[in-house]
């Protein structure tokens, strides 16, 4: 019993660990954004999109890949580099949806 305790804990550990390392840095494509309204929505990846309100620099256009150095966390800032012209831009991270389709009807009311 104490094997099996012992192999589940260090699974445990090794699966936070990379989980860490996965979220260490943060990216997507940019879907939806409009200068006039203020807010962007991006795809993470996996199924995930963020909605995100620019705070401060040049809205990035659909297409473009953005960067961040750290995670991201709902309700923080986080600058991003856009890779298009290498403007950093700082935003708000209003959600963080796994099914996309409250971040969308979200954009939607905001940006409509």
């Amino acid at each position: 019993m104490r094997a099996v305790i012992t192999g589940m804990t260090s699974a445990l550990t090794g699966l936070m660990m990379l989980t860490g390392a996965a979220q260490a840095a943060s990216g997507g494509t940019v879907i939806l954004s409009q200068q006039e309204c203020g807010y962007i929505m991006v795809n993470l990846g996996g199924g995930s999109q963020a909605l995100l309100k620019l705070i401060r620099g040049e809205a990035p256009r659909p297409g473009d890949r953005v960067d961040s150095e750290s995670a991201l966390q709902v309700r923080e800032f986080a600058d991003f580099t856009n890779r298009r012209d290498q403007q950093e831009i700082t935003v708000w991270v209003d959600m963080i949806d796994r099914s996309s389709h409250r971040a969308l009807g979200r954009y939607g009311q905001y940006c409509n």
